[in-house]
């Protein structure tokens, strides 16, 4: 189906279905699309969430609504979707252990590249999985823990950040909170349910939401 179609414009075009984003995803030399003005783009308040789902729903794109997607963002993105639907998946008889793995037709349908994120970062652990909550201003605070482990002498300090506050801003927090000299920082996080496992926090321009970052999680500092 159109096997050198590499952009593709549909703007203002009414699509409000995911359907329509899961066929893009056959269109294998498809690098750039744009598709902004159409009801799917408001189906959820933060744009960027909607943004992120299509960035995990269509595998070989390059550059979605002009804005480039580089590869951590991808990478997050992805991870993400994992996370987000990963509770679906089991209930439709998706399992951890390959041997009992059978999501039904319809589960495969509606995210038809769930499979695929699984055998690229194994399938999302019971830690992960996100349960939706519903919105409200509790759940924009995030009471987390900041962590130096290259220096033992700096005691953990406790804040509360919202999830909407980017890596950017979080590093000149940072900067202020610990004294530190003009060196680079480094950040990752390590999640309260996978203990032991760290997460880059390497784009500065994403929230800490993007990453997933949850209450009691702990943020780890080097530079």
């Amino acid at each position: 189906m159109f096997p050198s179609l590499t952009h593709l414009g549909v703007n203002g075009n009414r699509i409000s279905e995911w359907s329509v984003i899961n066929e893009l995803d056959k269109l294998q030399s498809l690098q750039s699309l744009d598709c902004r003005n159409n009801p799917l783009m408001d189906t959820d308040k933060n744009t960027e969430t909607v943004k992120q789902l299509i960035i995990a729903k269509i595998g070989q794109l390059k550059f979605l609504n002009k804005s480039q997607i580089f590869p951590e963002e991808r990478k997050g993105a992805e991870l993400d979707y994992r996370k987000k639907f990963g509770i679906d998946w089991i209930k439709a008889g998706g399992n951890q252990d390959p041997n009992k793995n059978r999501p039904s037709e319809e589960f495969l349908a509606a995210h038809p590249r769930f499979q695929l994120l699984c055998e690229k970062y194994g399938a999302p652990e019971d830690g992960e999985l996100k349960k939706e909550e519903p919105f409200s201003l509790k759940h924009q605070l995030l009471s987390l823990t900041i962590k130096c482990p290259d220096k033992p002498d700096q005691k953990p300090i406790e804040k509360k950040l919202p999830d909407s506050m980017t890596i950017q801003k979080v590093k000149g927090l940072l900067y202020r909170l610990l004294r530190i000299p003009g060196s680079e920082l480094k950040l990752s996080y390590e999640s309260s349910k996978m203990k032991g496992k760290e997460f880059e926090l390497d784009n500065d321009l994403k929230p800490l939401q993007f990453y997933s970052v949850e209450n009691e999680d702990c943020i780890l500092v080097r530079w």
